[in-house]
């Protein structure tokens, strides 16, 4: 039996050495650079459960549909909520844009539909309205789309377990420093390059935010996060987001929700 311990001692010696040695050879950028690398499908539809959690434990409960698809020089996807008829109809449309080879990116177009002031208002894909909260979450808008590589310096910090998986720990520090959280911490699986968790910073280097991603599964292939869930340490609230009707590369989904004049007529199903 003692032979055997040592046996598994020495096999976990030679994977952490070789994770170790393996985190050496990348840097930060590298990893971040991987991420992208990550396949994902050219479309989804997904249903969503988004429970809102206030700092007196009280709760809200939405039911939302997202459906996106990728059209080579620009990803279009909708957001709308369903239920309870007192946000039913609101729509979030975005439309981000590939990041070029020199590192440049077009800002992304987003527009906020409310039925109730039968408005669709443009919403700015950087800068102080797009740090705003999303629908009273603890998500802002610039949560829900994707963030330019250009954006941020990296450090790699080294290797840390996440709920027994390991991940690469990568320290992002945003160019422009005028951002409500500058720095961000992510780790990203040694093996699949996935997000586990997200740590934001505020400008005056204190913890603000922390996202965990968990029940991450494989549909078709791809990789797919079930759960989200963003706290907000320092105001004790917090919202999770959880996935389920995931369907990839459907064919079901019309070009034409993805307008403002669908949102406005409550087109989308």
């Amino acid at each position: 039996m003692k032979t055997r311990k040592l046996v598994v001692l020495a096999t976990f010696m030679t994977m952490f050495v070789t994770i170790a040695v393996h985190a050496q050879d990348l840097t930060g950028l590298d990893i971040i650079r991987k991420t992208h690398e990550v396949p994902e499908p050219t479309s989804s539809s997904v249903t969503a459960t988004l429970v809102i959690h206030s700092k007196k434990g009280n709760e809200k409960t939405r039911q939302v549909i997202m459906k996106s698809k990728d059209y080579g020089d620009v990803t279009k996807e909708v957001i709308v909520f369903i239920s309870p008829k007192d946000v039913a109809g609101v729509g979030y449309l975005m439309f981000d844009y590939p990041e070029a080879a020199d590192g440049s990116k077009k800002d992304g177009d987003n527009w906020l539909y409310m039925p109730a002031m039968k408005k669709t208002k443009r919403i700015a894909s950087s800068g102080t309205e797009a740090e705003g909260s999303f629908m009273g979450t603890d998500f802002t808008y610039e949560d829900m789309g994707e963030r330019a590589i250009s954006k941020d310096n990296y450090t790699l910090l080294g290797t840390e377990s996440v709920d027994g998986v390991s991940c690469y720990k990568v320290k992002c520090e945003s160019i422009s420093r005028s951002e409500s959280d500058p720095d961000r911490i992510v780790y990203l699986g040694v093996d699949d390059y996935l997000l586990y968790k997200c740590e934001f910073y505020d400008r005056h280097g204190n913890l603000h935010r922390v996202l965990t991603c968990s029940d991450i599964e494989y549909i078709d292939g791809y990789a797919c996060t079930k759960v989200m869930k963003m706290e907000n340490v320092q105001s004790g609230t917090w919202s999770r987001i959880t996935m389920s009707d995931v369907v990839y590369n459907t064919d079901a989904i019309d070009d034409n929700i993805f307008t403002v004049t669908a949102l406005e007529q409550g087109r989308i199903r």
